[in-house]
């Protein structure tokens, strides 16, 4: 498939935006207003399931069809990472895996969703389907953290996640290293395809205004998460656990 046929904000594309939008606004609606705890407990169980499970089928897929590779297949990209991270927040509550896949989700999984790039799309339409499938779940999962759960990010999770990042990039260049041409998680040793404005110039120069516009992404989507908490604790209360 080549990016003229399925075209950034095409019809088809606009569909899927539609579908996940409405997705994320609806569900997590249903669970704050009209969920009991017990069945909102049973619901982010469900969705962290459902998450591997989508992750998982899709490779049990590419090994049926005899084309599932270990340089390029694994979950170890940002979004990757994200899927388990979210599912993990929502199983345990866990505040890290939050506010990590909180910057992640929304950065990662937005920008794919928003800008993807049909050059990674070997299997035409399944592929295409679950993309928006494993992309768009991280941010639904996300969202129910936030407006179901009532988790937020602590102070200090935008620089934590930013040194986090730098760290995992440093190791998954040993890992595309050690692996061996054609490895190119996290998009270090090739630039990604797509018709995202943030990835400026060639490869390796595009790794620093990546890593600039990526860190700047991430303060604009932390800015209302900081005037919300902040406001909680003017008004001598939090919604989350820190611990």
């Amino acid at each position: 498939m080549s990016p003229a046929d399925f075209p950034t904000f095409g019809t088809e594309h606009n569909f899927y935006l539609i579908g996940c939008l409405a997705i994320w606004l609806l569900l997590p609606f249903i669970g704050k207003k009209y969920m009991t705890a017990e069945q909102r407990i049973g619901m982010a169980i469900f969705l962290a399931v459902f998450t591997i499970f989508q992750e998982v089928l899709f490779d049990f897929f590419q090994l049926y069809i005899d084309d599932f590779t270990i340089k390029e297949d694994l979950s170890l990209h940002m979004c990757g990472f994200s899927l388990f991270l979210s599912s993990y927040a929502l199983w345990k509550k866990s505040q890290p895996a939050f506010e990590l896949a909180f910057f992640w989700g929304l950065a990662g999984a937005l920008q794919s969703i928003l800008t993807p790039d049909p050059m990674r799309w070997p299997y035409g339409d399944i592929s295409i389907f679950w993309n928006f499938l494993s992309h768009g779940i991280v941010i639904l999962n996300v969202i129910w953290l936030i407006l179901v759960d009532g988790m937020r990010c602590r102070k200090g999770s935008l620089l934590n996640t930013f040194l986090i990042t730098n760290g995992v990039v440093f190791i998954m260049g040993i890992v595309n290293k050690i692996m061996g041409g054609g490895t190119n998680y996290w998009f270090i040793c090739e630039k990604p395809g797509g018709d995202s404005p943030f990835l400026i110039g060639d490869w390796p120069y595009y790794l620093f205004t990546f890593e600039i516009v990526g860190f700047a992404l991430m303060g604009l989507i932390y800015l209302p998460m900081w005037i919300v908490v902040n406001r909680q604790e003017k008004g001598g209360f939090t919604t989350f656990d820190t611990a």
